[in-house]
């Protein structure tokens, strides 16, 4: 375990106030796509698609970098990034699948649709709708953490511009 007790990195801003009011607005931007899509009578097929994939890595890449312009001198290692990308992703994420959950309870009909899509006709019939609900819920949101978290160590290496102090012994 020495190896990774070598590093040490100063972390230059408050990514934990970051992530929070960065995931919140990801999370609203995913909730937005299926409740406009709904509204407009073109209701999503699916809870994951290319669109929310890339709304989550966009988002991603954006807060980073804005987050990164925001520090004093521009400073940011690697960690520091990292940790306010995979933030971003997670509270982003939990609040869509919590979204999709309780939109999908209320609204059997999206409900219905995804179900139909992406596991067959006969599928719905085997649970409630508000089973399946969940289920969209918690598999979207746990789908776009991985995505997303993927996409910050991504962003996290494109971004940073300090290295971490190596200490030999």
């Amino acid at each position: 375990m020495g190896f990774f007790h070598r590093y040490q990195s100063e972390i230059h801003g408050n990514y934990r106030k970051g992530y929070l009011r960065f995931g919140i607005i990801t999370g609203v931007v995913l909730m937005l796509y299926i409740l406009v899509r709904y509204m407009m009578g073109v209701p999503a097929e699916s809870p994951e698609a290319y669109i929310t994939d890339g709304i989550m890595l966009v988002a991603v890449f954006l807060f980073t970098l804005l987050y990164r312009n925001v520090l004093p001198d521009r400073k940011a290692t690697l960690k520091e990034l990292m940790l306010l990308g995979l933030g971003t992703a997670v509270v982003g994420s939990v609040l869509y699948g919590l979204f999709l959950w309780a939109f999908g309870s209320a609204v059997p009909e999206q409900t219905e649709l995804f179900t139909r899509t992406l596991r067959g006709e006969d599928a719905f019939l085997s649970a409630p709708a508000h089973f399946w609900a969940a289920w969209w819920g918690i598999e979207s949101g746990i789908k776009l953490s991985v995505l997303g978290g993927f996409g910050a160590f991504v962003a996290a290496l494109v971004f940073r511009n300090e290295k971490s102090a190596i200490h030999q012994k």
